[in-house]
């Protein structure tokens, strides 16, 4: 976790932004330990990926191209924690209202 947490610091958010964050990891362990895995290679696990509601990181960023590693997996967690809303942002094509 603490590499996540380096991450997050170092990404020049304000401190509740990191704690945040981390507490979302901390709730999520495999999907912490697949993005800490995206740290250590920049890439998304090919092989026996997480999925949630059907989707993988690759997924997600094949369908949102515009998110970075810390954002698609923050988005898995979202589809975990909250699918309903999440999937609505898939459905809209992840465009903002």
């Amino acid at each position: 976790m603490q590499q996540i947490i380096d991450f997050f610091k170092s990404s020049g958010l304000p401190e509740y932004a990191v704690q945040k964050n981390v507490k979302s990891f901390e709730r999520n362990p495999d999907i912490a330990a697949e993005f800490t895995e995206w740290l250590n290679t920049g890439k998304y696990k090919g092989k026996n990926p997480i999925k949630v509601e059907g989707y993988s990181a690759q997924d997600i960023v094949a369908l949102a191209d515009f998110l970075d590693g810390a954002g698609t997996f923050n988005f898995l967690i979202t589809l975990r924690e909250r699918p309903e809303k999440a999937k609505g942002y898939i459905k809209d094509g992840f465009k903002m209202k």
